[in-house]
């Protein structure tokens, strides 16, 4: 999606309109949570869009055609969030956005215009990520922190989303944190242990130049050329919080022993290093999966879950890749 397109509505409006009979079918699986919503806006120093806002309508549109799919109605957009820059720091960060949007539109050799001509020579777009509240606090206030961060399309927000209750919080709401970036030029990469460009030719990551899945934003490039600005609260009903997953259940530790058997020396010391870096809360639960997903591929994580896997005990939360494929 390009930013230029992006001024007056933020997020790709999808065709057709949320079934309105349906949506109020479902609000008994969901308590009253106004109050509640009203206060994650207030903590994370966010302002709660109203209904009635356009920006609102399209993001909630979008999001709601591509949630039905995986959730079948069985999940409520509690509120959408935005990111007004209203503090110093705030301020400084969206200068500073601009400023190296502007830096990489003349390294494109393209002349600045406008704002929309600068987004359109920087290639600036929308890409969102699953986030846990602790990690959303911390990215709101002191900005990313990963070796690499990896964002979905933002036609495409469930592939950064493991399982519907896998980033819930206590409350059983989860956060989808939608973000403008600064692509430039992308180059492919195949592993997320890339922690920066291989020249200077390029400004970003993706999977394919073609039709990209993933976004990739290197950590010298993560708070220079990623701005937070939305943030999608999703609750999901209690019962689907508290289910055992119905796919098989294993432990990081009995997973990385097993996958081992088919890796190189290489790869089996930054998989424990990943591993190292959830436990030290480096990174987050999802950030790990993707990670692992990266460095041996989806089809042999599916092969060991299946075959090592057993039934989940209560309340874990399973490692699901076949969910997050595309």
């Amino acid at each position: 999606m390009d930013y230029s397109k992006t001024e007056e509505t933020p997020i790709n409006e999808e065709q057709g309109s949320t079934n309105s009979s349906e949506s109020r079918s479902n609000e008994e699986l969901f308590s009253d949570c106004d109050q509640q919503h009203s206060s994650i806006a207030n903590e994370f120093g966010l302002t709660e869009l109203p209904k009635d806002d356009k920006v609102y309508e399209l993001i909630y549109r979008h999001c709601q055609s591509k949630l039905t799919s995986h959730l079948s109605n069985q999940f409520e957009i509690v509120s959408i969030l935005k990111n007004g820059f209203q503090t110093p720091l705030g301020q400084a960060k969206l200068k500073a956005f601009q400023i190296y949007a502007e830096s990489v539109a003349k390294k494109s050799g393209s002349c600045c215009g406008n704002k929309a001509a600068v987004a359109e020579a920087a290639r600036v777009k929308y890409g969102c990520c699953g986030v846990e509240k602790e990690e959303l606090k911390a990215i709101l206030m002191y900005g990313f922190s990963n070796n690499a961060l990896c964002l979905s399309p933002d036609n495409a927000p469930l592939q950064c989303m493991i399982d519907p209750s896998s980033s819930c919080n206590e409350d059983g709401i989860s956060f989808l944190l939608f973000s403008r970036i600064i692509m430039g030029k992308s180059e492919v990469v195949c592993s997320t242990s890339q922690s920066y460009p291989s020249s200077m030719e390029f400004d970003s990551g993706v999977d394919s130049l073609t039709s990209p899945n993933k976004y990739i934003i290197w950590s010298t490039h993560m708070n220079t050329h990623v701005l937070p600005e939305f943030v999608v609260c999703i609750k999901t009903p209690s019962i689907l919080k508290r289910k055992n997953p119905k796919s098989p259940w294993i432990s990081f530790p009995v997973l990385i022993n097993s996958i081992s058997k088919f890796l190189n020396q290489s790869q089996i010391r930054l998989i424990h290093k990943h591993y190292k870096e959830h436990q030290d809360r480096r990174i987050s639960r999802c950030e790990l999966i993707q990670r692992l997903r990266s460095i041996t591929g989806d089809s042999l994580l599916v092969q060991i879950i299946k075959s090592v896997g057993q039934k989940a005990p209560e309340g874990s939360r399973p490692i699901n890749v076949q969910s997050q494929r595309g």
